[in-house]
């Protein structure tokens, strides 16, 4: 037997087994097992069923033996054939943690020196293990340790470190490497006995443990005492298990010698097992007989105990009358075992290569997905990130292709602004109360210059009659003549549209104060993502910066409303044009005149020389007398977006209760402001009407002409005649400040309904051409829209239009000065003051910044160890890789 041992292992095949469980035993080393499958035998057997002697008689040296469990850790027995000496090595793999988590890089330690006596293995492997059960000392403390020393040391009974005592049990590995002349190429893994009589924790720790080792590529060698039936074999269902069609367990017999001459029955249902007619398995059982304890006592060896193994099973029955001998004995058992192992890493070897570079590409792919670890100073490194998050809110701020949702979404809120500013527009009805009149008048001008329902933007208030304006401007009248109309009855008219201004920019605000915040947020949160201290501290940082620079922005807002509130524009020339175009509009209603045409267009104006008004400062227009209210109060008129109270001699009135669209109507104050030195001209004034607002204030003194003669300044003066004016002289050119009406013979009684005119008709052109002959250079048909008579309400109208035509003047101006003074003020000014605002609130600049930037830059527990996780692993596969390159693959 000792020669055809010696030619196979002098054999290619030997040098080839040889050399593939040495390279398993390296990927082992450097932890591959953690990643790949390697090919394996794992020895698991119940408690005292004889699997030491079993691992004896494979290995040739003495195992740790007492009552009870011994093997407390996997112990991994390489073995090799050599023509040299015998020796021992033994090796601690911690592959876990205290707390039985594998640890990221393994390390396989020697314990101790070569080992050239095989009766001081036993001793060394107590040491080796009491090691590897009190990983929180260090294992040179064991080195030197009796047998009595190691026995005293305290155990745990929970399976785990408690309070620095012994662990009963542990993941990590005692490895043993004998190498001898009498040793056939082989390695296993002799896992900790099955118990069942201990606490439920500790069986399910070993349990666990033996079912981690023989999932996979691992051929299983269960241990069963033939003293027991093999139904109750607790290892063989784990085995079952994992295996269920017995594809990779090999069924080793122990203890024969223990069935009594007797215990026929027996012998045969173990005859059955072996010879395959009961529980088959694919590689069958092997039946081996050992040493007993008289004969351990003794110091039988290897030799000696296979001799005597031979004996047994050739001298009784029915072993020695089976038809499958070779299926006896610890020496076939090895060779089968060898055979297996070798032909399970030939085969393995290509998957494994492919194996270790699909994973190996899997790890790569994860850890480029992380974030890579901080290298530069923390200060530094902070400093460039605040710089990057600067630059991109800078971004946001100014736009671009991939960067406007700031500016889409802000202007969102001024056009929501717009909107709701344009609907508290007056919507001021030329007719003297409530009628079927009123759906057809079109509350707009249209044509660029005040849009209406085709854009959304149409007046919100309540109507607002004639004869509601009269009543206005009657209470409103205290000092002043019958027919004069009071600064500050235009002023609360004014205010009140203006009473929801305020509420309407803080909502705009609002909005983009939110979307300015969300931006910022969410910038924070995709550049510092992997930071959760610094993205904490940044956020509050920003919602306090942002508020800061809300509170300044909105008293800028504020001020601008407040503005507002006193009536005053240079933009004398827009103000009378709209003026201009709302009363003729106002008149064409009254005319009856009711769908819109080219009226609604300004009356062109041809140049001149002359500036001067009339000298009666009449305007050109004779007013009509202003009917006395009557003695009996008349009932209330409908609510309406205007409600005042009789001013008193000051200038006040008392405030309204009523509310204008849902909000609070404009209080007392607003209606009481004294004549505003910016607004309108007083009577005695020598500044000319046309003046800021056009004559928008105190009205002016009715004409006492009485002759019809040129003046020095240009200007006619008309007699009064009961026919059409038709100077004598040569006018100037035709305005409509510079000539009376030419209807104004009729009263202030007469009604005209002229239906519209159309420019294109012999009739109108006729009429133009003769005008045209008198001197009225420049009259279209627009202009004849001014021929309408004097209207008992021409007073009431004048204010309509001057207020309605002041709304759109400042509703213009509001619309655009309240977005810009928001964008400016905040949205800029944040972007401007982020990076030193950051800076300081960060310490960039004190002693102890980089100590205090290290905090900020610290990372999720959980996502460093996730990247070390993955550096450890790519650096095991890359050494497999490395090792199977070596090796030929």
């Amino acid at each position: 037997m000792a020669v055809e041992e010696s030619q196979l292992s002098n054999s290619g095949y030997a040098t080839r087994r040889k050399e593939l469980l040495s390279l398993v035993k390296q990927l082992r080393a450097i932890g591959a097992q953690a990643d790949l499958d390697l090919p394996r035998i794992a020895v698991i057997g119940n408690q005292s069923a004889g699997k030491s002697s079993v691992v004896e008689a494979i290995s040739g040296i003495n195992v740790p033996r007492d009552a009870g469990t011994c093997t407390r850790c996997p112990m991994e027995c390489r073995l090799s054939s050599s023509t040299g000496p015998w020796s021992c090595q033994i090796s601690i793999r911690w592959e876990f943690d205290d707390s039985g988590k594998r640890k990221d890089e393994v390390h396989e330690v020697p314990f101790g020196g070569t080992i050239k006596d095989k009766g001081d293995v036993e001793l060394a492997l107590r040491r080796a293990q009491a090691a590897v059960l009190n990983p929180h000392n260090p294992p040179n403390k064991y080195l030197m340790q009796t047998l009595e020393e190691l026995k005293a040391e305290p155990t745990s009974t929970q399976g785990v470190l408690a309070g620095g005592k012994t662990l009963s049990f542990s993941k990590n590995v005692v490895c043993v490497d004998l190498v001898g002349p009498e040793l056939t190429d082989l390695s296993f893994i002799d896992l900790p006995g099955i118990i069942q009589n201990a606490e439920p924790e500790v069986v399910k720790l070993v349990e666990d443990l033996v079912v981690s080792h023989i999932r996979g590529n691992c051929l299983i060698l269960v241990a069963l005492p033939m003293t027991d039936d093999i139904e109750n074999q607790k290892a063989l269902r784990l085995a079952h298990q994992e295996d269920p069609a017995g594809r990779r367990t090999i069924g080793v017999m122990t203890k024969p010698d223990m069935l009594t001459s007797g215990a026929t029955k027996a012998r045969d249902l173990w005859l059955d097992v072996i010879e395959g007619r009961r529980h088959p398995l694919n590689h069958g059982y092997y039946c081996t007989r050992q040493p007993d304890d008289a004969e351990r006592t003794k110091g039988i060896s290897s030799a000696e105990a296979r001799a005597a193994e031979t004996k047994f099973f050739s001298k009784t029955s029915p072993w020695s009358t089976a038809k499958h001998q070779d299926r006896f004995g610890t020496t076939n058992l090895v060779a089968t075992l060898s055979k297996l192992l070798t032909q399970i890493i030939n085969d393995t070897l290509p998957n494994l290569q492919i194996s270790t570079q699909t994973n190996l590409e899997d790890t790569h792919k994860h850890l480029s997905e992380l974030p890579k670890p901080i290298e530069a100073e923390p200060a530094t490194f902070l400093l460039s990130l605040i710089t990057e998050l600067c630059s991109e809110v800078h971004r946001f701020v100014e736009g671009g292709i991939d960067c406007g949702e700031l500016i889409h979404q802000n202007r969102d809120a001024f056009r929501d602004f717009k909107m709701a500013i344009r609907r508290t527009a007056p919507n001021f009805m030329p007719f003297p109360g409530p009628s079927d009149k009123d759906d057809d008048f079109e509350n707009y001008l249209g044509e660029g210059e005040d849009e209406g329902p085709g854009e959304g933007l149409v007046s919100g208030a309540h109507p607002f009659y004639l004869g509601d304006m009269r009543k206005h401007i009657e209470r409103s009248i205290t000092r002043e003549l019958p027919d004069d109309v009071p600064f500050p009855c235009k002023v609360a008219l004014i205010n009140s549209y203006q009473s929801t201004w305020e509420q309407s920019a803080r909502m705009c605000f609002n909005h983009v104060r939110e979307d300015t915040l969300k931006i910022l947020l969410d910038s924070v949160k995709n550049k510092f993502q992997r930071y959760d201290i610094l993205q904490s501290h940044l956020r509050g940082f920003l919602v306090e910066l942002v508020n800061r620079h809300y509170e300044s922005c909105l008293s800028q807002v504020e001020s601008i409303l407040e503005i507002e509130r006193a009536p005053f524009t240079q933009n004398g020339h827009y103000y009378d044009t709209c003026k201009d175009k709302w009363l003729s509009k106002y008149k064409d209603a009254r005319a009856g005149k009711t769908t819109r045409s080219a009226f609604d267009r300004p009356i062109k104006r041809a140049k001149t020389t002359s500036t001067a008004p009339p000298a009666n400062g009449t305007n050109g227009v004779e007013r009509a007398p202003v009917p006395q209210a009557p003695s009996n109060p008349q009932p209330a008129p409908a609510p309406s977006p205007f409600s005042f109270a009789n001013p008193n001699t000051s200038g006040t009135a008392q405030s309204s209760k009523n509310t204008v669209n849902g909000a609070p109507a404009a209080s007392a104050n607003m209606f009481g402001s004294k004549p505003s030195p910016f607004f309108g001209t007083p009577p005695n004034s020598s500044n000319p009407a046309g003046s800021a607002f056009g004559g928008f204030g105190q009205p002016a003194k009715p004409s006492d002409a009485a002759s019809a003669t040129p003046t020095a300044n240009g200007t006619t003066s008309l007699p009064p005649r009961p026919q059409l004016p038709i100077p004598l002289v040569t006018p100037p050119v035709y305005t409509p400040t510079s000539q009376p009406h030419l209807f104004s013979i009729f009263g202030p009684s007469a009604q005209f309904h002229i239906p519209a005119l159309n420019a294109d008709s012999e009739d109108v052109k006729a009429v133009l051409a003769g005008l045209t002959k008198l001197g009225y250079m420049g009259i279209t048909v627009e202009d004849l829209g001014k021929l309408n008579p004097p209207d008992v309400y021409s007073r009431e109208l004048n204010v309509m239009a001057q207020v309605r035509a002041y709304f759109q003047v400042s509703y213009k101006r509001v619309i655009d000065n309240v977005p810009l003074i928001i964008d400016l003020k905040f949205v800029k000014a944040i972007a401007k003051d982020l990076q030193p605002f950051l800076i300081g609130k960060l310490g960039l600049g004190t002693p102890n910044a980089s100590v205090r930037c290290g905090s900020y830059l610290a990372e999720d527990p959980q996502l460093i160890a996730k990247r070390d996780e993955l550096v450890a692993r790519k650096k095991r596969l890359e050494s497999v890789a490395l090792e199977l390159y070596n090796f030929g693959l």
